[in-house]
C-alpha cells in the first residue's frame, strides 16, 4: 500500500479533535500515528515496510518537549524535528540495505508549525501530516533485489 496523507491526517485529527491534560498523551499519539503512516511505504524496489523503531520511545520524546513548555516555537520545532528523525533512521523496507537517508529538511517547517499561534485542531493535523508526508517522500532508500547477479535499486519512498 502506498504511503498515502489523508491516512495520517486524519489519524491526527482524531487524537487533536480533544484537550489532552497530559503533555505526554500528544506526543504518543503523533509518534503513533506517523508509525503507522510510515508501515504503509514501499521502496523503490517495491518491497513493502517491515521495520520502525517502536512509537513509544519516540512518544515519549515527544512528550517530553511539550512538557517542558518551552516559550519558543523554534526549540519546540526543532527537538520534535530531531525525535522524528531518529525514528526515521530506524525505517526498514523489503530487500533495504541501510537505513534510509533522511535529510532533515522537515526541521524548518516544524519551526514554523510550533512558533505561530496554534490553528484549530483539524488545520493543525494537516499541516503536520502535510510536513511529515512530503519529508518522508525525500529520503532515499536503498537495496539489492535478490538474483544472480542481484539487481540494485535506490529512490525515494511511495
Amino acid at each position: 500500500m502506498p504511503l498515502v496523507k489523508a491516512t495520517l491526517m486524519m489519524e491526527l485529527a482524531g487524537y487533536f479533535a480533544a484537550y489532552a491534560p497530559d503533555p505526554m498523551k500528544p506526543g504518543k499519539d503523533i509518534a503513533k500515528a506517523y508509525k503507522n503512516y510510515l508501515m504503509m511505504a514501499m521502496n523503490a524496489g517495491g518491497f513493502p515496510a517491515s521495520a520502525v523503531t517502536a512509537a513509544q520511545p519516540t512518544g515519549m520524546g515527544i512528550g517530553g518537549v511539550f512538557a517542558q513548555q518551552l516559550p519558543i516555537g523554534a526549540a519546540i520545532g526543532t527537538q520534535i524535528a530531531t525525535q522524528l528523525t531518529t525514528m526515521a533512521l530506524s525505517f526498514m523496507s523489503g530487500q533495504q540495505i541501510g537505513p534510509p537517508i533522511a535529510p532533515p529538511t522537515h526541521t524548518p517547517g516544524m519551526i514554523k508549525l510550533f512558533s505561530g499561534p496554534q490553528p484549530a485542531p483539524l488545520a493543525f493535523a494537516k499541516a503536520l501530516a502535510t510536513e511529515l508526508d512530503t519529508w518522508t517522500k525525500s529520503w532515499v532508500v536503498s537495496g539489492l533485489i535478490p538474483g544472480a547477479p542481484p539487481v540494485p535499486f535506490s529512490g525515494p519512498l511511495s
